[in-house]
């Protein structure tokens, strides 16, 4: 009997010729990996200049009154004195952090069919007896990781400075808290997924990387409606919401996979895409 491998020689060959080409590619290294540059450097520097904030105790209870109501992590936690304002000014970066799991697996799986199909490295790919599911499944991983590594790789340096100028109470009771945790253990990756889902089944269906990765770009918005409803006050973050958002993606994840199998013809692209 013929044992079924998930990762075998076939998915591994196409991961290792699609990260070749990705490292060839200036473009594309560059848009994914600026993005997540800046958003790190953004939230080092937040956590850094916060670590100087000397106001009133008065104008901390003005400043942050308000903000505080929207601080996930600390609903059981009396902060004073600069702490309160230094966790409303960094729990944005809870909902910021969801940006990099989408930004760079769109980028990458917007390019790895389009893009070679304008280079004319894919035709023969599909020629070969490669099935789909182990092709799809190959670009996915290999948009996926690097997506969920940079995503772990920026919060553990955002960590690695908050010990440094946090307090204890706002290091270990905010920036550990659960809902922190599972924001970025499961639900960047999960947000990975969906961003590779969807940029597989439009780089499946145009003919520029640049529409694609247009198209896909349209999937932040949702985190921006998000962020701006967290400020607001609009939104509670807290764990069961965070794990509540986390069902409804691994839902949609579930299901953009199953549409880019269908739509991924590879006898279409073969003969159609020229």
């Amino acid at each position: 009997m013929k044992r079924f491998v998930l990762l075998n020689r076939h998915v591994l060959a196409v991961m290792e010729n699609e990260w070749a080409q990705l490292i060839r590619n200036r473009v594309v290294v560059y848009t994914t990996v600026i993005p997540t540059f800046l958003l790190v450097a953004l939230a080092v520097s937040v956590v850094v200049l916060s670590s100087v904030v000397d106001l009133s105790h008065e104008a901390i209870n003005k400043t942050a009154g308000g903000l505080l109501q929207t601080v996930p992590g600390i609903e059981d936690v009396f902060l004073q004195g600069a702490d309160r304002l230094r966790a409303s000014l960094l729990s944005p970066f809870l909902v910021l952090f969801q940006i990099i799991p989408l930004v760079v697996p769109i980028t990458i799986a917007s390019y790895s069919i389009v893009g070679e199909k304008q280079q004319r490295s894919l035709e023969p790919l599909l020629a070969t007896p490669i099935k789909t599911w182990e092709l799809l499944l190959a670009k996915a991983l290999s948009a996926a990781l690097p997506g969920v590594l940079s995503t772990w790789w920026g919060f553990a340096v955002f960590l690695a400075v908050a010990r440094i100028f946090t307090s204890d109470t706002v290091y270990n009771k905010l920036l550990l808290s659960p809902t922190w945790i599972f924001a970025i253990v499961l639900l960047a990756p999960l947000f990975t997924l969906l961003a590779v889902g969807l940029g597989i089944i439009i780089s499946s269906r145009v003919k520029d990387p640049n529409s694609a990765q247009q198209l896909g770009s349209l999937l932040i918005l949702p985190v921006i409606g998000l962020l701006v409803a967290q400020i607001s006050g609009a939104v509670r973050l807290s764990t069961p919401f965070v794990l509540s958002i986390a069902f409804g993606v691994a839902l949609l994840d579930a299901i953009l996979l199953i549409v880019a199998v269908r739509l991924f013809r590879r006898e279409e692209i073969l003969t159609g895409w020229h």
